[in-house]
């Protein structure tokens, strides 16, 4: 399964993102909004993932009770540049540019601009692509495991 932009960027090829950045990552979502996962009675489920020539988040935002309920899915990919001490900076960006996105889907009445298509958009001086989809990435990822009788990204 095509995780990516890139045809390379396969479930079987990822590598996991660091497990505290992913952590750090869902406790500033959760504390960001708060009162909307409260209202909503919803949570944020965070999917890090670096292959060859790019990093992959995807953001869930999944009810708590209703498991019928459609999430709403970010996925944003940014193509891997220079060194590895950009990488940092890279991260810390993609919060923020998922920031923007749910700020204006929770700031948006009735919100349904689905998108499975990557589009392209110039954020801090650097090109991240994204898509909003209604897949809860998790199932996707226990669906894999299943169908490949093998455990993807322990």
């Amino acid at each position: 399964m095509i995780v990516g932009r890139y045809n390379e960027s396969t479930l079987s090829s990822a590598k996991r993102l660091p497990a505290d950045w992913v952590e750090e990552f869902v406790r500033i979502l959760s504390h960001t909004y708060a009162d909307q996962a409260n209202k909503d009675n919803s949570f944020f489920d965070v999917h890090g993932l670096l292959f060859d020539e790019e990093v992959v988040v995807i953001i869930s935002y999944i009810h708590h009770n209703d498991h019928a309920a459609s999430p709403i899915s970010l996925f944003i990919s940014h193509d891997i540049e220079g060194d590895i001490k950009k990488m940092g900076k890279t991260l810390d960006h993609l919060v923020d540019f998922s920031g923007l996105v749910f700020d204006d889907i929770f700031g948006t009445p009735d919100w349904s601009e689905y998108n499975p298509n990557w589009t392209e958009n110039q954020f801090k001086e650097s090109n991240y692509h994204y898509k909003i989809t209604r897949e809860n990435f998790s199932l996707t990822l226990q669906a894999e495991a299943i169908l490949s009788d093998e455990t993807i990204l322990d």
